[in-house]
């Protein structure tokens, strides 16, 4: 089975199991308050723009990668003219139409990073928040930039978050057995949280920069995510 595929189960079961926390685990993994979940988006998307000095426009295409339920697609929709979704679980996406009352936005599964879906240059934004850490392998990474590269306009703007590489992550394989034994002792949830297909990957700046065709400068954001930020 390739990383991808894994991936796709993974995320199809965390979305029948409780998709909510699995898109946001800083909340509480049960009796999650839906309200407060849904109005993190917005507070996301403003973010994002103030960070990364986008101003929409009423007449913009916006592709959002790994738009799992639609948290952030919801609050995008009002201020562009287009949004394009993609993810790679059917069951997040089946959660995200039931959710998001825009007819300007549109929902894909993410057959491969090529989103072949998408027209050369014909995005003003690609965007993908706390996504990427979760991918396979770095190729993957690498496919993903080289579609942002190709669908954007000339001066659109790339906007995506990674998990820091940290000290921790040179322990990173007796942390997640510890996780596994945890999980091994309880029927409680979360589930999985040891698997490749939730840790994903911890490029550092310089790798991103060699797999990135298009130029990023970064920041942190939210406290301990890196925000990368280019203009094709």
């Amino acid at each position: 089975m390739s990383g991808l595929e894994a991936s796709r189960q993974f995320w199809d079961e965390k979305a029948r199991e409780n998709p909510y926390w699995y898109v946001s685990s800083a909340g509480p993994y049960e009796g999650r308050n839906l309200a407060e979940f849904w109005a993190s988006g917005p507070k996301i998307w403003n973010d994002l723009k103030s960070a990364s000095g986008y101003d929409p426009k009423s007449t913009d295409t916006v592709v959002e990668v790994g738009c799992g339920v639609g948290r952030l697609t919801r609050a995008i929709a009002p201020e562009v003219g287009k949004v394009i979704a993609f993810d790679l679980s059917a069951e997040m996406l089946a959660i995200a139409r039931s959710s998001v009352e825009a007819a300007n936005a549109s929902f894909h599964r993410a057959a491969t990073p090529a989103l072949a879906e998408i027209a050369d240059s014909s995005a003003d934004a690609f965007v993908a928040y706390c996504v990427f850490q979760h991918l396979p392998d770095l190729d993957v990474l690498r496919a993903y930039l080289n579609t942002a590269a190709r669908v954007l306009k000339p001066g659109g703007r790339l906007i995506f978050t990674m998990t820091p590489r940290t000290w921790r992550d040179s322990i990173a394989f007796a942390l997640r057995i510890r996780r596994w034994l945890v999980e091994r002792r309880s029927a409680q949830g979360p589930r999985g949280l040891y698997r490749n297909e939730w840790y994903g990957i911890r490029p550092t700046v310089q790798e991103i920069d060699a797999l990135s065709p298009i130029k990023t400068k970064n920041s942190l954001l939210h406290g301990d995510k890196l925000l990368f930020i280019g203009t094709r």
